[in-house]
Order: C-alpha cells, then sequence, then structure tokens
C-alpha cells in the first residue's frame, strides 16, 4: 500500500478517473500540488454539513457515502471505489459537505485543496485545464442524473399530493 507522496509514481495516478487526461509529465506535475491521505477501516474522512476545501481521488480503498436523515435514519447514498473521486463541489466553491464519507476498507487517497487548486491554475494551465475539463464533465453528469431522479419521484403521485 501506498503511504506518502514520495513513492507515487505517474503510474499510480493512472487508475484515477479524473486525471485520465493527462499523460506521464503531466501527472508528474500535478504530484506537486497534492497530497497523500490515508484512512483506516471505519474511520470517517468528513461529516456532512462540515465546511470543505478539497477534493479525494482514491489510489486504493473503498469509501462509503451517506447521509443522515432528521429522523437520525441514515441513507446510504454511494459506493466509491479506486479511480473514484468525490468532493468536487467543496474544492470549487468551498461549500459545506453534502454527505459524510467514511472508509469501507483501509485507504489511500489523493487530496487537492482549493489552494493547490488555484496554484495549479496558474502554474500549471495545461494540467489544471485538463483536470477542470474532467471535473466539469463530472458534475454535469452527476447534476444530470439527479434531475431525472427528482423528475421521477415527483412522476409518482404520492409525492405529487404535496404539491396541491
Amino acid at each position: 500500500m501506498i503511504m506518502d507522496k514520495s513513492n507515487l509514481k505517474p503510474g499510480h495516478l493512472r487508475r484515477i478517473k479524473s486525471l485520465a487526461l493527462l499523460n506521464d509529465e503531466q501527472l508528474a506535475a500535478f504530484l506537486n500540488y497534492v497530497e497523500v491521505v490515508t484512512c483506516g477501516f471505519s474511520e470517517t474522512l468528513f461529516r456532512e454539513g462540515q465546511r470543505g476545501d478539497s477534493m479525494f481521488l482514491i489510489l486504493e480503498g473503498q469509501m462509503r457515502v451517506y447521509t443522515e436523515q432528521k429522523s437520525g435514519e441514515v441513507l446510504f447514498l454511494r459506493m466509491l471505489d479506486a479511480g473514484d473521486a468525490f468532493g468536487e463541489v467543496a474544492l470549487l466553491n468551498q461549500a459545506a459537505r453534502s454527505a459524510s464519507v467514511e472508509a469501507v476498507r483501509e485507504s489511500v487517497l489523493i487530496k487537492i485543496t482549493s489552494a493547490s487548486l488555484q496554484k495549479l491554475v496558474s502554474e500549471q494551465p495545461a494540467v489544471a485545464s485538463r483536470f477542470l475539463l474532467h471535473l466539469a464533465k463530472t458534475v454535469g453528469r452527476q447534476l444530470g442524473d439527479l434531475t431525472k431522479k427528482l423528475r421521477a419521484k415527483l412522476d409518482q403521485p404520492d409525492m405529487l399530493s404535496f404539491l396541491q
């Protein structure tokens, strides 16, 4: 298991979908703007509502994304595996976290902060533009998926009753 950044090579980053558009030289440059974070089994990385300013890319392991209802019921949202990413909105606008994330297995994550992204944009614009293009496509796809789910819920007769 990779435990620190000095062990990382561009080839390790090839597993991460958000970095798929980068060549080896660009991946090596990207490494200068990130840090490696490890998360132990069942460890909570962050909780819903906490202020965020970073996104995480899963190098190894598995993470569970969930939210808690006002009733205290836990609502599972999705499981994320090596190659996946999360926290895109917080990276872009320093928003409160919309869900909680915990490790299902021991995990190795790559963290990029808002400040690091700004530095990447000014110092490595070609790398930043490719990374941000993928990020925009991902956020757009997620928004489209959520819109479809919301429409499907609103089309259910029991859900329409609150509109009358």
